[in-house]
């Protein structure tokens, strides 16, 4: 099974961007550390927030001192976010390519041969 190369390259930046907010709030005092904390796995608390609101549910299902209220759940759910992200993101793009790109040509060889009259 193939891997989508622009899924891959979102996961990439995601992990990029949880080391850099998850060291940042490590090194921060304690109001900001849990802010850096929760920007560390922004994917998943967005579509998670949504999830639950959605079940009618004003706060998570779980305790707050379970392992589903940390990064061990979080990560992994943040990671398969991004990469469904940028697979969206790539299957766009080959979709406009494929059916924007030809039409583009054709006017690309209209406006040289009009440019080539004069």
């Amino acid at each position: 099974m193939l891997l989508n190369k622009g899924g891959l390259i979102a996961s990439a930046l995601y992990i990029v961007h949880f080391l850099l907010f998850s060291s940042l709030s490590y090194f921060a005092g304690l109001k900001a550390s849990v802010l850096l904390a929760e920007m560390a796995v922004l994917p998943a608390g967005l579509i998670l927030g949504w999830v639950w609101l959605a079940f009618g549910l004003h706060d998570p299902p779980f305790d707050t001192e379970s392992w589903m209220n940390s990064y061990l759940f979080y990560f992994p759910v943040s990671l398969l976010i991004s990469y469904m992200f940028g697979w969206m993101l790539h299957t766009l793009w080959r979709l406009s390519l494929r059916y924007i790109g030809p039409g583009l040509e054709r006017i690309d060889v209209r406006l040289i041969k009009r440019l080539d009259r004069n």
